[in-house]
């Protein structure tokens, strides 16, 4: 029976376990999370593991595990105690996870910005002004905000990851 199990890999081997594993017939869940920062005045977008250093995958642990536990860039299939038996993941932790992403296994962590919430830019040159919510512009997750300067308000649009709310 085929189980999810959560899989420990090497340093910065997310990517390489999950395309050894993929091709050898196990289902593989690698959730990624967008990161925009700011580098060399550009707005760089990258994509992270949402759990570095481990993936998911559904295997038979009887037929796949030596397999899955000496797969390229994997360290160990976690269970109780060092070295131990493997444990399987519940089936809905593994769902609530995938409601929450994409296709791309991208994970959409939406705000609930409403107009006129008070936020405040966390990154980028507008970093720590403060600012009106306006509205959501689109659907690649972009948002007008209004900035509180001196006498004047202008509008600026920028990823709804790179503001938060202000109490």
């Amino acid at each position: 029976m085929n189980l999810w199990y959560v899989i420990q890999t090497k340093p910065k081997k997310e990517g390489e376990a999950r395309n050894y594993l993929s091709t050898k017939g196990v289902e593989i869940f690698a959730p990624l999370l967008e990161e925009f920062r700011f580098r060399n005045s550009r707005m760089n977008m990258e994509r992270k593991p949402l759990f570095p250093g481990y993936i998911f995958g559904k295997f038979n642990l009887m037929e796949n595990y030596p397999l899955v536990r000496w797969g390229k860039g994997v360290k160990c299939v976690l269970g109780y105690g060092r070295g131990g038996y493997p444990v399987p993941l519940a089936e809905e932790a593994v769902a609530i996870i995938k409601e929450r992403t994409d296709d791309r296994d991208i994970v959409r962590m939406k705000q609930d910005f409403m107009p006129n919430d008070p936020v405040k830019i966390k990154t980028g040159p507008l970093k720590e002004l403060l600012g009106i919510f306006e509205r959501w512009v689109s659907e690649n997750d972009r948002v007008r905000v209004l900035l509180n300067l001196i006498g004047y308000q202008p509008a600026v649009e920028m990823h709804y990851s790179m503001i938060e709310k202000v109490a």
